[in-house]
């Protein structure tokens, strides 16, 4: 800031950089309409927006007036971005770096500057970007054709920044290797303009969405805590009863100050305007980035290659090379806009670009599925699983309107909810590409199985949450289009098969391992989630029995844990239950859909023993106590969880009826036995009484047809047949 730029630099539509902003201008804005509210950022962003154009004229002067001033100007950005780099951290000190409404400038300024080459619609100067720019020019000084410092700022940033795919000792290897090199860059001023830009952008608008979301975070986490106080009294203690008024008047007073400041954020954060600015940059970042790993090494001028999955990408090394920020802010940029401006997603100015080259129809599906199905191009999973959750958002049904449920009667009706258009059309743009429909399906599976192999302990539950996303992503897709039943059914098949067409790793082997772990892995987790979903729900049943009332309150120093064990029961169950909905539901689909890999030796004692234990859990004499006050709170139906369980017993253990030649038959008559045997042969769970006392619910509650119980029977007696010639021999 200490240069003649600064000053404007710093001006601002940011709280941060101005309080009268918040305190005066957003003062009463919580209580006004959603109309009055946009008026005030209508206003609010005229303003910065005549800021932005005044600070591009200067800048785009500066550059324009020769080589030498272009450089200043370079160097003086690249420094400026250098010196700041600890915006982008998870806790930062604004003492120490430059406040959002400054970094925010400076970046609007370069995404200006990059326009003449971003807004192209064929991306025809996508190739003068040479992925060794930071060799090139930020490393180098200027005497060699490069733009670093005196002081060295800028070399010592780049040098530091987490690259996609390598470890320091092979940067410091590579970085020397180049920098000995006689190397120039003929890109002229594009290369420079890409990559001060998307840096600018990483240390600006991507490091204030993080803050931004946090606070986000923060707000819903302070309304609930005072709902819960508000509406539970009883829970409290007589001291802070007495207190109570006191606190909230206190509490309701600090929530409004944090929505006056979230009311300041939208009008910058959600501003369309910068939105579609940064989403028509990212189209080309993300170009940039699928031209790196296409096997041709041509894209976008010529169709895109999936690579193959252990060959060479096109410049393998300067790939694993790139700084991770470019992938990463192009999908946390996704994320967000898909989650709080989805409207960004499908307006006209975003979709710059001919047709296949349109970022929300054609670049964003491609980059998905690229990336999702060659894993081992990112080395983060945390990014891979960024990939999950937009793939989520934009192919996302209402668990409240699931209408396909196995070999259930009832459900739910579709079309009460409305969804953002955003989703259908995404979901077209999938259904048109060729990559899509061969690659997205069985790259799921896999990460499925991969994400338990990836990060820390402490990320247990993010897993789980991961394969959540993963498990409604497919429902969504199976039920949208057969073809993605068809090409779920052709890749699990290659568990019985020698090669196929299907593969889409490049090794039927490695897919048949895939779809083996994918096994166990879904019955591990079923296990699991019924069991913490159940002993959740008991603990929530067993507080609800003795909760304290305004007649009957918690004596003194009495109950706070019973509110502690509440609060944190009840977050879990509503998690888990939803988990274990979705893992049940994928475990009778693809059991029907194909049933063989379920009933191979290696893992058929331990799928029966599963089934016989949850059936146990949802059957048996315990299921009384998982009644709990407010069932839907938690997503929590027993019956169908029952209904689809034992859906599954059928489809493994009764033959499916379809004309097969007389190998298949034979084939699948040993498999059915091998069930039925493992079954009967349970002596933890086992009971014929269990199946009576299922059978009868299910009648009872009207959850499957006449016919699907009359095959649960035959089941039931096959499973008694096979227990008696057990003990038999």
């Amino acid at each position: 800031t200490g240069t003649a730029l600064g000053p404007f630099m710093a001006l601002s539509g940011f709280p941060a950089g101005d309080e009268s902003i918040t305190k005066v201008y957003y003062s009463d804005a919580p209580q006004r309409s959603h109309q009055d509210r946009e008026s005030l950022h209508t206003s609010l962003r005229t303003t910065v927006q005549f800021l932005h154009s005044a600070l591009f004229e200067i800048v785009n002067r500066l550059i324009r007036s020769g080589a030498d001033e272009r450089t200043l100007v370079l160097q003086l950005s690249l420094r400026t971005l250098a010196t700041n780099a600890l915006r982008s951290g998870m806790q930062v000190d604004f003492t120490k770096v430059v406040d959002d409404g400054f970094a925010d400038n400076l970046a609007f300024v370069w995404m200006r500057l990059s326009e003449p080459f971003t807004n192209d619609a064929r991306l025809t100067r996508l190739a003068r970007v040479d992925p060794d720019w930071v060799t090139m020019r930020a490393l180098r000084s200027v005497a060699d054709g490069g733009l670093n410092d005196d002081q060295s700022h800028i070399s010592t940033y780049w040098r530091e920044l987490t690259r996609i795919d390598a470890d320091k000792e092979q940067i410091d290897a590579y970085l020397e290797q180049r920098l000995r090199d006689q190397m120039s860059s003929d890109g002229g001023f594009i290369p420079d303009c890409f990559f001060t830009t998307a840096v600018a952008l990483h240390l600006g608008l991507v490091s204030t969405i993080a803050r931004y979301i946090d606070m986000m975070k923060q707000i819903g986490r302070f309304k609930n805590e005072i709902e819960r106080v508000r509406n539970s009294p009883g829970t409290l203690t007589p001291a802070q009863r007495a207190n109570l008024p006191l606190v909230m008047q206190r509490w309701e007073s600090q929530l409004q100050d944090m929505k006056r400041e979230k009311c300041a954020m939208d009008a910058q954060m959600l501003d369309p305007r910068r939105l579609i600015c940064a989403m028509v940059f990212y189209r080309f970042v993300i170009c940039f980035l699928l031209r790196q790993v296409d096997a041709q090494g041509v894209f976008p001028q010529q169709a895109f290659t999936m690579p193959a999955e252990n060959g060479d990408v096109n410049a393998a090394e300067k790939w694993r090379m790139l700084p991770e920020f470019l992938i990463e802010d192009a999908i946390e940029f996704v994320v967000f806009v898909t989650t709080y401006a989805p409207d960004v997603l499908t307006d006209s100015t975003a979709q710059v670009g001919d047709d296949g080259l349109r970022m929300f129809d054609d670049i964003l599906p491609l980059f998905i599925v690229t990336f999702l199905a060659r894993p081992k191009l990112i080395r983060n999973p945390y990014l891979k699983a960024k990939l999950v959750d937009i793939l989520h958002y934009l192919t996302y049904r209402d668990p409240r309107e699931d209408d396909d449920y196995v070999d259930t009667l009832g459900g739910n009706i579709p079309g009460n909810i409305r969804l953002h258009p955003s989703i259908q059309q995404f979901q077209a743009n999938l259904d048109n590409n060729t990559l899509a429909r061969a690659y997205l399906v069985p790259a799921l599976v896999r990460f499925y199985v991969d994400i338990e192999q990836t990060g820390s302990s402490s990320q247990f539950y993010e897993k789980f949450q991961t394969r959540y996303y993963i498990a409604r992503t497919l429902r969504a897709l199976w039920a949208r289009a057969p073809r993605y039943v068809e090409v779920t059914r052709r890749f699990f098949m290659q568990s019985g098969l020698g090669t196929s067409e299907a593969t889409t790793t490049g090794s039927t082997r490695r897919d048949q391992r895939v779809i083996e772990e994918f096994v166990t892995r879904l019955m591990t987790d079923t296990t699991y989630l019924l069991d913490e979903s159940l002993s959740k729900l008991a603990v929530i049943r067993d507080i609800e029995k003795r909760q304290p009332t305004a007649e009957a309150p918690a004596a003194e120093g009495n109950d706070s844990d019973d509110a502690s064990r509440l609060d944190d029961a009840e977050s879990r169950a509503r998690s888990l239950v939803s988990l274990a909905n979705e893992t049940v539901h994928m475990l009778a689909f693809l059991s029907r859909l194909v049933p063989r890999p379920f009933q191979a030796s290696e893992v058929v004692s331990r799928l029966a023993a599963m089934l016989n234990y949850n059936l146990q859990q949802l059957a048996g004499p315990k299921c009384s106590s998982l009644k709990v006050q407010d069932m839907q709170k938690y997503s929590f139906n027993p019956r169908v969880l029952l209904s689809e369980l034992t859906s599954v017993y059928v489809h493994l253990g009764l033959p499916t009826g379809k004309q097969q030649p007389a190998a298949a038959l034979i084939e699948e008559t040993e498999a059915i036995d091998r069930f039925v045997m493992a079954v009967a042969e349970d002596d933890r769970s086992y009971s014929q009484a269990l199946f009576d006392k299922a059978l009868y619910i299910l009648e009872q509650r009207s959850l499957k047809n006449a016919q699907s119980l009359t095959r649960l029977r035959e089941f039931a007696l096959k499973c008694q047949g096979a227990k008696v010639d057990s003990r038999a021999m």
